[in-house]
């Protein structure tokens, strides 16, 4: 008898699970496990930059409307390699899931990626690389190729010079660098140089490191157009530095007169473009920074994500400025 009860009361008790599964099947939403959200780190080298800004309003406009997929912490590194490291080693210990780096200098950020490769923190690096290293590694890089963007805006300078210096033999050209060591510099270097060496009309006559500024350049600027005295066109590795270099052709009524190329897509630099008074720019864009989001998420999912994504470039020339100011240029 106590067999039989025994085994009554294992079947009503299925019976009574099996019930109760099928009534609650579906777990309250308050109860359910919610998807992971990801503390995701980015690092900026600077903020003062009409890009960067752009870039890091970009970003912030995602991280307001996206808190259910990732909590975004935005350092900013002021200009400094140091600050920048310290930055990371901070997003490090506050266990961040992983960081999106654009490096001030390619060597600098080393260590600090290093420290967050030991600390299993994943590390992408945005707009420009880090050198190769075996002990520090970022897995992936998102940005524009910037030695295309050189080579680009080596092919605008020889093609405006041939426009307005049709009957010279060879033209004189004052080339403006950016901060030393950082890949955008390095790498548009190499774009640059391999096009203009490769003609033997262009002369450069003078290389100077404007660090990227408007102001530096324009002060270098002054001090050339005070130097040499038949120059024919300017060159420079970004369009904060043509800007400066605009401003002091503008003091000396002399725009128009010098070809002038730039790098970036600075709204201020396509309006001139338009007007004709700067000669093109090579464009990229800053909404960059949410494919790199992306490519982070789902390396964090465990997904499979190569190393380079390279990013649209354009070039930009006075019968196709228009077109980019009405898409919106925001930098």
């Amino acid at each position: 008898m106590w067999k039989i009860r025994t085994v009554l009361c294992i079947w009503i008790a299925c019976i009574l699970f099996s019930a109760c599964r099928n009534t609650e099947d579906i777990i309250p939403s308050d109860e359910a496990e919610s998807e992971a959200v990801y503390r995701i780190g980015v690092s900026f080298p600077m903020s003062d930059l009409l890009f960067r800004k752009a870039m890091m309003n970009i970003l912030e406009e995602y991280a307001s409307g996206h808190e259910d997929l990732a909590e975004i912490i935005i350092r900013d590194g002021e200009n400094s390699q140091e600050k920048q490291n310290r930055d990371i080693l901070e997003l490090v210990n506050n266990n961040v899931d992983g960081i999106i780096l654009i490096p001030y200098t390619m060597e600098g950020p080393l260590p600090a990626v290093e420290y967050a490769n030991d600390h299993a923190v994943p590390v992408l690096t945005l707009d420009n690389r880090i050198e190769l290293s075996s002990s520090a590694r970022s897995f992936c890089y998102v940005g524009a190729d910037h030695r295309l963007m050189g080579e680009k805006a080596g092919e605008l300078l020889i093609s405006s010079l041939e426009q307005r210096f049709p009957d010279e033999a060879s033209w004189n050209v004052i080339y403006l660098t950016g901060i030393r060591n950082s890949a955008g510099a390095v790498d548009r270097d190499l774009g640059i140089r391999q096009v203009l060496s490769a003609d033997p009309r262009v002369q450069l006559v003078g290389e100077y490191n404007g660090e990227f500024t408007s102001v530096k350049a324009k002060s270098i600027m002054q001090d050339c157009l005070n130097v040499y005295s038949d120059l024919h066109g300017i060159i420079c590795q970004n369009d904060y530095m043509a800007d400066g270099c605009y401003q002091a052709l503008l003091e000396k009524n002399m725009v128009g007169k010098i070809t002038l190329i730039g790098i970036d897509g600075q709204r201020s630099v396509v309006e001139k473009i338009l007007e004709g008074t700067i000669d093109g720019t090579v464009i990229q864009y800053p909404d960059m920074v949410l494919e790199a989001l992306e490519h982070m998420m789902e390396y964090l999912d465990g997904n499979a994500v190569e190393y380079t994504y390279y990013q649209p470039i354009d070039t930009v020339t006075r019968e196709n400025a228009q077109q980019y100011l009405d898409r919106g240029i925001d930098w």
